[in-house]
């Protein structure tokens, strides 16, 4: 049992801060864990979604049926035609997965109009985006981006990210019938809606941080691994320290490039925090309102700064 993790613990409940599931690995074991409830149920991840949709994408690629160069709008010709701005048709596999699409405005959000009253969101998104920024030059965070990958691979595979990845990842992590949320047209979003527990999470991150590979099989791409973890692009996103500095961004996944370290995160609390030096992996669910928002609204959040000064530095 880690020290820190009991000072972690202590901290929380002093704040005040509500957590559901917190589950600390090392060396590939489970070392601590707690829950509110016994059970384990699964709860919504949010945008922690975003880095198993990304093992979907580095999967396809590598089965050919994805590459980082194919254009967004050659995928969908019919209602690419109703795109706006001087960049739509140079967006690419590779600026989506890393937010540099040049989207002007974020889309999608957890509780946007369009979400709630729109039935099909690929005809929405092309006739709302304006592309008015250079692809590759400028991070914004967007749902949009990971729903459109996903729908690509959908057309290229046939299935979609949930089906695509139930016999390539979830069930060698024992993720037993997934449940991740669609939208009103059938396509897996992606972007949010994955119900997982701390043990499922923790289990992915583990095998981000064994380089995709489990029991020596190879489950994501090794290359793709590696290339995920490389800063693609620098964000506003505040990490944790004196004073405070910006995260990166690869694939799908955050980067603290000063601690060696890569994380999930979801808005309310929901973080995988991978340490690959230090072969840990902490995974926390949680219902904190003060961790980001589902409209984009964010703001430094007391509970990062916990896990990282109580778990992350101190392992």
């Amino acid at each position: 049992m880690a020290a820190c993790f009991d000072t972690f613990m202590d901290r929380i409940q002093k704040e005040n801060m509500f957590l559901l599931d917190v589950q600390l690995r090392q060396g590939g074991e489970i070392v601590d864990h707690w829950s509110r409830f016994p059970a384990k149920p699964r709860f919504e991840t949010y945008s922690a979604s975003k880095t198993f949709a990304s093992a979907a994408f580095g999967i396809a690629m590598e089965e050919g049926l994805l590459r980082m160069d194919d254009r967004l709008c050659d995928a969908f010709p019919e209602e690419a035609g109703s795109a706006s701005g001087p960049y739509a048709s140079e967006v690419t596999v590779r600026h989506m997965l890393t937010m540099t699409s040049g989207i002007e405005k974020s889309m999608l959000w957890r509780d946007g109009r369009e979400r709630k009253y729109e039935r099909d969101w690929v005809k929405w998104f092309f006739e709302n985006a304006n592309f008015s920024v250079r692809p590759g030059t400028a991070f914004l965070y967007n749902n949009a981006n990971t729903y459109l990958l996903g729908c690509m691979l959908e057309k290229r595979s046939g299935q979609n990210i949930r089906e695509f990845l139930r016999d390539r990842l979830f069930a060698p992590l024992g993720i037993g019938n997934p449940e991740w949320m669609d939208c009103p047209m059938g396509h897996t979003i992606g972007a949010n809606g994955l119900a997982i527990n701390a043990d499922e999470v923790g289990r992915f991150g583990q095998l981000i941080a064994d380089g995709g590979a489990l029991d020596g099989r190879q489950i994501i791409p090794a290359d793709y691994v590696r290339e995920m973890l490389q800063p693609h692009a620098v964000t506003a996103e505040p990490i944790p320290g004196d004073p405070p500095y910006p995260a990166h961004y690869g694939y799908h996944i955050w980067l603290d490039d000063a601690r060696r370290a890569a994380y999930l995160w979801g808005t309310f609390g929901q973080y995988c925090v991978i340490l690959p030096e230090k072969n840990a992996v902490i995974s926390v669910v949680g219902l904190q309102s003060d961790d980001g928002s589902s409209n984009g609204a964010f703001g430094a959040s007391p509970l990062r700064k916990r896990i990282w000064e109580d778990l992350v530095e101190q392992l």
